[in-house]
């Protein structure tokens, strides 16, 4: 008889069928459910795993806008007087220079404005809410660093930039004011801001660059009047009412020289700047444009004392010497 094999009984294959359906039902409770309930990470019990508290760093993004002066100047302020150029410009440091130029009295006779300077309709009296008069001052005896830096002011008499020919415009804001062309322009600026341009413009003159100034004190009015990238109206460090206070107090000029090649200056203010406290903070978008530093005040005041005592020893040696002729 011919062997055969049986098909498998239909009770066979569900009990087969079955078994493996045991096994992978097993292998899911027992072993892949446990896995996709576990973490890699220990439990948060362990502590092990919890991230410090660490400060985190942004970078600083300045605005290169209108208001761009507002944050450069402020980075300006919390710059560190110890660094490469502050090591320059410490009161210590400017104590024990000695200047290679002569302090005679440098008085000019004035220059009013006339009303023909004024061009256009922006002459006459300042009138209206907005407007803010600065103090009449008394008058005073000359004073050699206005003198000085009145004369260097006029040595550029046409202020013309790339945006054209703006000489009317210190002249219009002066008159607004009823003021000399003189009055507004350097005694709108800073007592100590006057007194590190002085010794500032004394080195320039001493190395054979005879600078000049585009622009010096500017009022609001002024500043609405300028031209390409500049300050908002009231936020200029020329005199902004809001930043500096206004009138007295302007911080900062547009520097140029007279004949020539204005970026041989630049480059001087950039290399010789800090022990003057002052900086050129905007070379590519302002390169004509020089502010004071952090520690201006300090290094004015050390400027202050070595024009004094040089003054008072300059001024007793004449006295003996007129003693000692009678």
């Amino acid at each position: 008889m011919r062997a055969f094999s049986a098909p498998p009984s239909g009770d066979t294959v569900s009990f087969w069928s079955g078994l493996i359906a045991a096994g992978c039902g097993g292998l899911v409770l027992f072993v892949a459910l446990p896995l996709a309930l576990s973490s890699p990470f220990p439990s948060a019990k362990d502590r092990a795993w919890i991230v410090e508290d660490r400060p985190v760093r942004t970078a600083a993004l300045v605005p290169m806008g209108r208001d761009a002066e507002d944050a450069i100047e402020a980075e300006a302020d919390v710059e560190s007087e110890s660094g490469p150029e502050g090591a320059h410009g410490s009161p210590a440091d400017i104590l024990s220079w000695e200047p290679t130029f002569a302090l005679a009295s440098l008085s000019m006779p004035g220059m009013e404005v006339d009303d023909a300077e004024a061009t256009g309709s922006l002459g006459g009296a300042a009138t209206g809410p907005d407007i803010a008069v600065p103090p009449r001052r008394s008058a005073e005896v000359a004073d050699e660093i206005d003198d000085y830096l009145w004369e260097v002011y006029r040595r550029a008499p046409i202020k013309k930039d790339g945006s054209g020919d703006f000489t009317w415009k210190d002249p219009a804001a002066a008159k607004r004011l009823g003021m000399s062309l003189k009055e507004y322009v350097i005694r709108g600026m800073d007592r100590d801001f006057r007194e590190t341009l002085y010794h500032m413009g004394k080195a320039l003159d001493a190395d054979g660059l005879r600078w000049s100034m585009l622009s010096a004190f500017r009022d609001d009015f002024r500043q609405r009047l300028a031209s390409g990238f500049k300050a908002s109206v009231g936020n200029s460090l020329h005199g902004g009412s809001r930043r500096t206070g206004g009138y007295g107090n302007g911080r900062a000029i547009d520097i140029t020289l007279a004949e020539g090649d204005a970026s041989e200056v630049w480059r001087w203010i950039d290399r010789n700047g800090a022990r003057f406290a002052i900086a050129r903070p905007m070379p590519g978008y302002d390169p004509a444009h020089i502010q004071a530093r952090a520690n201006w005040r300090q290094i004015a005041g050390a400027l202050r004392a070595k024009r004094t005592l040089v003054a008072d020893r300059a001024a007793g040696s004449r006295r003996e010497a007129m003693a000692e002729a009678r």
